[in-house]
C-alpha cells in the first residue's frame, strides 16, 4: 500500500530552468550592470552552459566565469557562489499544479515529502520561500545529513522520518540516477519527471514517466490498482 508521495524539488516541483533565468537578472543587475544587448546575451548564454543545471563545484564555476569574461574587477569566486546560495531561493519558479497536486494528495491522506540534494542553506531556503511547506510533511535536504542522493541512505532517512517503508513510498524526480536509480535503490517506487537539463536522459520501461506534474495523481491511480 503506498502511504507516502515524497518529491525532488528543482526540475520537479519547481521550474528550475526559470528560476535560473530570475536569478541571472538579479545577479548581471548587482555585478554587471554594465553589461547591455548581445554582450550581455552572450554572456548569460554562457552562465547557462556551463552551469550544468546546477551540478557544478560553484566556486569553480565562477572562477571559469571570470576567466571566460576577462572579468577583470570580478569579486573572489567564493563571493559570488555565496550569493548564489543565499539569493537562488528569492527567485523559485514552482510549477502550477505544484501546489494542487499536494493539496490533493493531502486531501487523499497521502504523507508528502521533499528529498532534494544541495547546500543546507539553498535548499531550505528554497523550500521556505517556495509556499509548499504547509502541504508537506518531511524535508529532507542533502546538506543537513552529509549524504547525497542517489545513496539509498538519504531515501531511507526520509521514510524513517515520516515512520513508514521504504516500499510504502513513491518518489518522483527529473534525474534518471540521483532520482529514480536512487529512490529504486532504496526500496521506493518512481515515477519520473521528464523535464529541464535531463529531458529524455536515462527513460526506463520499468518507470513511469511524466511531462506535467499533475500527472502524479493518474499513475498513483494506476499503481493502486495494480497492488
Amino acid at each position: 500500500m503506498i502511504k507516502a508521495v515524497l518529491f525532488d524539488f528543482d526540475e520537479t516541483l519547481q521550474d528550475r530552468t526559470e528560476a535560473f533565468e530570475h536569478y541571472m537578472d538579479a545577479f548581471f543587475a548587482l555585478y554587471l550592470p554594465e553589461a547591455h544587448g548581445a554582450e550581455a546575451e552572450k554572456s548569460r548564454e554562457e552562465m547557462r552552459v556551463t552551469g550544468n543545471g546546477g551540478y557544478v563545484d560553484r566556486v569553480k564555476w565562477f572562477q571559469g566565469l571570470i576567466d571566460l569574461w576577462h572579468w577583470q574587477d570580478a569579486p573572489p569566486a567564493e563571493e559570488l557562489a555565496h550569493h548564489y546560495d543565499y539569493e537562488f531561493g528569492n527567485h523559485n519558479v514552482v510549477f502550477p499544479h505544484s501546489l494542487p497536486l499536494l493539496k490533493t494528495l493531502k486531501q487523499r491522506g497521502y504523507i508528502t515529502g521533499v528529498i532534494t540534494n544541495g547546500p543546507a542553506y539553498l535548499q531550505n531556503h528554497k523550500m521556505e520561500k517556495s509556499g509548499l511547506m504547509p502541504y508537506i510533511d518531511m524535508l529532507v535536504v542533502s546538506g543537513d545529513y552529509g549524504i547525497h542522493k542517489p545513496d539509498p541512505a538519504l531515501f531511507c532517512i526520509a521514510a524513517e522520518k515520516i515512520g513508514v517503508s521504504p516500499a510504502e513510498c513513491v518518489y518522483v524526480g527529473d534525474h534518471p540516477v540521483n532520482d529514480i536509480q536512487g529512490a529504486l535503490g532504496a526500496g521506493m517506487q518512481a515515477i519520473r519527471m521528464n523535464f529541464g537539463w535531463f529531458y529524455n536522459q536515462g527513460l526506463r520501461d520499468d518507470v513511469p514517466t511524466i511531462d506535467d506534474i499533475i500527472d502524479v495523481l493518474t499513475v498513483l491511480d494506476k499503481m493502486e490498482d495494480a497492488e
